[in-house]
């Protein structure tokens, strides 16, 4: 009895030691991040008869286990990589927005707005060289607003795949170094800061890409992506790869096409080619979905847009991608299809180096596509330059190409304060042999059969002679219009392209020219008496001919007497209209008819609208996150309150324990004073 006394005494002295070093730790600990309190599990270690009676024989610790509530932490790892994706586009939208949202100084919509208004006091005052250079002015500050608004969204968009990268490369870490973990914890179980460690990195892996956890009876966690990938599964590891432009095939079963598809240029849509009909390179049709297959492309009035699959000559441009199919012995069958992603992407990565497409992609409400990454910051940060970032630059792109050629169309047809003697397209053809629509001019599609004027007259000014040029996009080429013009103009005006491709009009000695009346576009097209140069946003800019030569800024026509008359303000009138006139901005798939002002302030409404709402979005992915965070911390936080009063508790444990052994010592020595 008196040597069990001791043993039970001698127990308790360990396990209320052991109880302390824990209750310890877990004090200096309680800053930690993902620490979890941990405590000593206590198990009786049976009885002993003595007597006929069941006597105790004390405790022992069986385990020192960590608390943690694995159904907690599944909804808090969803809500946490919500809110991390939500915050990671709403930081950038806020960003988006300040450019847009610029004083009533130097804002884009004021800038464009001057500029046009402009044109109204030029109207007024047609022979007048100082409102020509107020006008100049107004451009160069519009000109400016554009290229540097354009120039803040590219260098965002440079940050974005900077930190995507570099996220990527995190998240490749966290998961090597999970599998590492679960390693380390088949060889401890018990190591419940091993445990503690890992869970806390899947929690940063969690904020990065959104992650699916499994952890068997064995311990050894498995994580998966959203759409079922496994990135760790025990101690074995895939990583996640950031890679740029690719595309895949899906034939059908019964498809022996062995050509290949070849595509160049970068959107923001991914898309999805399916064959509609069989047939060989140059007569199979295919359709496009840039949601995955659940919607397809349509034209203006609602049917499914069909493409050919041509070769590099017969290529089709869907959003700015050239798509050709080459090589094949075999026709493509009904069925097959392709997916071409024209823009870097995130992906999982096989053993074999095969790679699975996860990068995120909505559907036409918005939503994203389930078998995608949907959360994350990686994921956020996706689908804000795929969503928003890119969009806005296309809508700005959108905007400057219109604006310049609807400026320029009205300005190449008019007429400045003095003739010409000479002039320079500052669009330049590919090919000038080529017929005018495949010759390579950024406003090719925009040239329609028709006819201009040009006008010559005398060192007097006296009108000399006139002619029309008839043109065909679809069968004359730039080689052609020249020849058009010097046989109508022999001796007076030479026409050339020069080694670059640049349309060149040259008069001869006291000699100089007007033209007029252009109902085909082929002066604008070519960037003959224009306004603008470039065809973007990057790359608007003002004629050289007109920065050198403000006199040449257009007010007036010529008119039907083949002069141009003093006070002739028709031009300027018919520029100022574009404050308030429709026109098609955008290409067929995005193309929307509005004034330049009204689609400027979609703009930046729109923009507006999504940082508003990334706002709010992020407000109530806080609140969730926040919520889960709080009960598992209620679980496995540590109360520095609470764990003092425990240590108290275990000190008077201790004490006790020891009182134990002082009385089974003194019972021992009664019993050898007794013999």
């Amino acid at each position: 009895m008196i040597s069990n006394l001791f043993n039970i005494g001698s127990k308790a002295i360990s396990n209320t030691q052991a109880s302390i070093a824990t209750t310890s730790n877990n004090i200096a600990n309680a800053e930690t991040t993902g620490y979890r309190r941990a405590n000593a599990v206590y198990t009786s270690t049976g009885n002993i008869n003595v007597g006929g009676n069941s006597i105790g024989t004390g405790a022992e610790i069986t385990a020192i286990q960590s608390n943690w509530d694995k159904f907690i932490e599944t909804q808090y790892l969803s809500s946490s990589a919500d809110l991390a994706s939500s915050k990671a586009s709403s930081e950038y939208l806020s960003q988006m927005d300040s450019i847009f949202n610029q004083s009533a100084k130097d804002g884009l919509g004021v800038t464009q707005d001057a500029f046009l208004t402009a044109w109204a006091e030029l109207s007024m005052y047609p022979d007048s060289s100082s409102e020509r250079e107020a006008l100049l002015g107004e451009a160069e500050s519009l000109v400016y607003s554009i290229n540097s608004t354009y120039s803040e969204l590219q260098k965002m968009q440079s940050t974005v795949e900077d930190e995507i990268n570099d996220q990527v490369a995190q998240a490749n870490e966290y998961i090597d170094n999970i599998g590492l973990l679960n390693k380390q914890i088949a060889a401890s179980p018990e190591d419940y800061d091993l445990v503690s460690n890992r869970d806390q990195i899947i929690r940063e892996l969690d904020e990065l890409i959104g992650v699916t956890v499994i952890t068997p009876s064995d311990g050894q966690t498995k994580i998966y992506t959203e759409s079922g990938m496994p990135l760790v599964e025990g101690s074995e590891t895939h990583n996640l790869v950031y890679t740029s432009a690719r595309s895949t095939e899906s034939l059908m079963p019964s498809s022996a096409y062995d050509g290949e598809l070849n595509f160049s240029g970068s959107s923001s849509e991914e898309m999805l080619l399916e064959f509609t009909s069989s047939g060989a390179d140059g007569s199979a049709k295919f359709k496009v979905s840039f949601d995955g297959g659940n919607t397809w492309a349509k034209d203006e009035n609602g049917n499914t847009l069909i493409y050919t699959a041509g070769d590099s000559n017969n290529s089709a441009t869907i959003d700015g991608v050239e798509i050709s199919f080459s090589g094949s012995t075999s026709d493509h069958t009904k069925g097959d299809r392709y997916t071409i992603v024209p823009k870097n992407g995130l992906y999982w990565q096989g053993n074999d180096s095969s790679l699975v497409n996860c990068t995120p992609l909505t559907d036409a409400s918005g939503t994203g596509i389930s078998h995608r990454s949907t959360s994350g910051s990686i994921s956020g940060l996706l689908t804000f330059r795929d969503d928003e970032l890119i969009p806005t630059m296309d809508s700005l792109n959108d905007l400057s190409s219109a604006l310049i050629w609807e400026v320029n169309e009205v300005h190449s047809q008019g007429a400045g304060l003095s003739s010409h003697l000479s002039l320079e397209g500052t669009y330049s053809v590919e090919d000038q042999t080529a017929t005018l629509s495949n010759s390579g001019l950024p406003y090719a599609a925009n040239i329609e059969s028709g006819e201009f004027s040009i006008y010559t007259y005398d060192a007097d000014g006296a009108l000399l002679s006139n002619a029309a040029i008839s043109i065909d996009p679809s069968t004359d080429s730039l080689d052609d219009i020249v020849n058009s013009i010097n046989s109508a103009f022999p001796g007076s005006i030479t026409a050339s392209v020069d080694s670059e491709g640049h349309l060149k009009l040259q008069s001869a000695t006291d000699i100089s020219f007007e033209l007029s009346s252009d109902t085909s576009g082929f002066l604008a097209a070519t960037g003959i008496n224009t306004f603008f140069d470039g065809s973007s946003a990057s790359d608007i800019s003002i004629n050289s001919y007109i920065q050198d030569n403000p006199s040449h800024i257009n007010c007036g026509e010529v008119g039907t007497d083949g002069l141009v008359s003093s006070g002739s303000n028709d031009t300027a009138k018919t520029i100022n209209e574009l404050m308030s006139k429709t026109v098609t901005i955008g290409d067929h798939l995005s193309s929307q008819t509005s004034s330049l002002s009204e689609y400027l302030s979609q703009i930046v409404s729109s923009v507006g609208a999504a940082a508003s709402t990334a706002s709010t979005q992020v407000t109530c992915d806080t609140a969730a996150a926040q919520l889960y965070y709080d009960q598992q911390q209620s679980v496995s936080g540590v109360n520095v309150e609470e764990e003092v009063i425990n240590l108290t508790k275990q000190q008077q444990q201790y004490q006790a324990a020891c009182q134990i052994i002082t009385v089974s010592r003194d019972m021992f020595d009664t019993i050898l004073g007794m013999m």
